[in-house]
């Protein structure tokens, strides 16, 4: 929050407000040195106005947080949060963090949202404000999101594409990245930040015939590296864009348009589905951003995203390949069996089995299946 790049002196600059005065600092050669030189000021700032904890408002406490939170969380994580606190702070306006009626605003905000999805979404991003006040500063004493409850929502069954579709959206893709990408998150059964985080030197062994994926979903929001298998189709297709096709020798997946890797590709898979005549799964509502239609709301089809294919890849394998429910858990890397359930959609083989153990017992009872051919009359 308040740190931007100056166009023409090409340095960084920060700003921040505090007791409704602001300071701000130039000269930075990058964001986290500016980030830093803020944080050192802020804490000049604090001492020398001789601040106690319980004078820090929800502006303050909101961005010192969320600087803690851009070095820990993931960036759509860390944005997330960012929206949080800038609707909390258009609806209350900086009340001190420590205020008996804090819990109130709070349910006030939380109950102006549209579903129950949304409300225990903002509810665990201000729970998590306050939790690192708490044991970062000792305030509040207690966490005012504790008492209040979750709401109840039924999450919206995921939708997993079938084997056609999947080889619709293979034949979609262009040949070289699109068509690249799509065969990694299959093979690897790999997140889409995961692939596009694949590094050359670091994270492809040919000889081994490994690929190392870095994750930072478990606790500690720390990157951890997973080695998977290589299989022949991956060796062949990342070895001829290694001998053929790189472009970078640091990143597979490289944007020549920015010199960098490809941190997301958005647009990319509801491209694909257009392309491959699959037909939209759902509609929403979405805020218009730019031009003279902005603060507006459009609708917008929605399509397979590239986490299907992680949950389509695991299916297939129990459903039609018989791999148990511990290997798939593996190639998953779920620390828990209980988060790959959610991945498989299918019925188990032993509850399949079970269910015919009654076949023809109770057929007595059952009305009678017309043969065909038969007349409305015979039967």
């Amino acid at each position: 929050m308040g740190i931007w790049k100056d166009k023409k002196t090409k340095e960084w600059i920060y700003k921040f407000k505090y007791r409704g005065k602001s300071y701000g600092g130039r000269g930075a050669k990058t964001r986290r040195e500016a980030i830093t030189a803020r944080e050192k000021r802020r804490k000049e700032v604090q001492v020398s106005l001789k601040q106690t904890p319980a004078d820090i408002g929800f502006k303050e406490a909101a961005s010192a947080y969320l600087d803690y939170s851009e070095r820990k969380h993931a960036q759509q994580t860390y944005q997330y949060k960012a929206l949080t606190y800038r609707e909390f702070i258009k609806m209350h306006g900086d009340p001190v963090i420590t205020s008996a009626n804090m819990p109130i605003l709070i349910l006030e905000y939380l109950n102006s949202m549209t579903s129950n999805a949304v409300y225990n979404a903002r509810r665990k991003d201000l729970s998590a404000l306050f939790e690192w006040l708490k044991n970062t500063y000792g305030i509040p004493a207690e966490n005012p999101c504790a008492k209040i409850d979750k709401m109840p929502h039924a999450p919206k069954d995921k939708q997993v594409p079938t084997v056609e579709e999947v080889m619709k959206l293979i034949m979609a893709a262009t040949p070289g990245d699109e068509q690249d990408i799509i065969m990694c998150c299959l093979h690897l059964m790999a997140r889409i930040d995961e692939v596009l985080r694949l590094d050359w030197q670091r994270d492809i062994n040919f000889e081994a015939r490994t690929v190392t994926l870095r994750t930072r979903k478990r606790k500690g929001g720390v990157y951890e590296p997973d080695d998977m298998p290589m299989d022949e189709d991956l060796y062949r297709i990342l070895y001829r864009r290694y001998r053929k096709n790189r472009k970078n020798d640091k990143w597979v997946f490289y944007n020549a348009k920015t010199g960098d890797r490809y941190y997301h590709r958005p647009k990319m898979m509801a491209s694909l589905c257009k392309r491959a005549g699959i037909k939209p799964l759902d509609q929403s509502k979405r805020k218009i951003q730019r031009g003279k239609n902005k603060g507006k709301y459009e609708t917008v089809n929605l399509y397979y995203g590239f986490h299907a294919l992680r949950h389509f890849v695991p299916s297939h394998l129990m459903d039609k390949k018989k791999v148990s429910l511990k290997t798939l858990q593996k190639l998953l890397r779920h620390r828990s069996a209980k988060t790959t359930e959610l991945y498989v959609h299918s019925v188990d083989e032993s509850v399949r089995a079970a269910m015919t153990e009654i076949e023809g017992e109770f057929t007595p009872i059952l009305v009678k299946v017309p043969q065909e051919g038969a007349t409305n009359k015979e039967t």
